[in-house]
């Protein structure tokens, strides 16, 4: 009796389980469809926005890690 109740409360928990990925899943991939295309929109940082919403005129910390060809930056005067 209990090893029937057992299985059956396994299969209850697991098709639960399974349905709920699955339904996440869907959610996440019409999110996902709905958004849409972002090629080409340009986003500002948030940082980089003063109190007033418009763009900071501080001077900016900028790291370079070299170039795409994985060489070092040269520094030249």
């Amino acid at each position: 009796m209990s090893t029937a109740f057992l299985t059956l409360a396994y299969t209850v928990v697991c098709t639960f389980v399974l349905l709920s990925v699955f339904r996440g899943m869907a959610l996440a991939f019409r999110r996902q469809s709905r958004t849409g295309d972002r090629t080409g929109l340009k986003t500002t940082h948030p940082e980089l926005i003063d109190e007033n919403g418009f763009i900071t005129q501080e001077e900016l910390l900028v790291v370079y890690f070299g170039g795409l060809d994985g060489n070092p930056l040269s520094v030249s005067s």
